[in-house]
């Protein structure tokens, strides 16, 4: 039973903040470069940060290591970040 819990804590921060960052960021970086009225961006940028979140989410537990797991996630929020998500 130790055997198997081991390693979840870091698959649950990484999936829980790690993945609410890289969406936060994802939505920003979608407003930011979707064409039309501020409006509609928002709401596009929004709606589709849960998708991200969604796929971080999976991508976390499907990933053999946590430690991995926790990595990628901590790049993704970087690359988001570095292409223009963060002001």
């Amino acid at each position: 039973m130790v055997i198997a819990m081991r390693g979840v804590g870091l698959r649950l921060l990484a999936a829980g903040p790690g993945g609410y960052l890289v969406a936060a960021l994802a939505a920003t970086l979608a407003v930011r470069l979707l064409p039309g009225p501020v409006v509609e961006t928002v709401l596009a940028g929004s709606m589709g940060s849960f998708l991200v979140w969604v796929a971080v989410v999976i991508r976390v537990f499907a990933v053999d290591d946590p430690r991995r797991a926790l990595a990628e996630v901590a790049v993704l929020a970087g690359l988001i970040a570095a292409a223009g998500g963060w002001r």
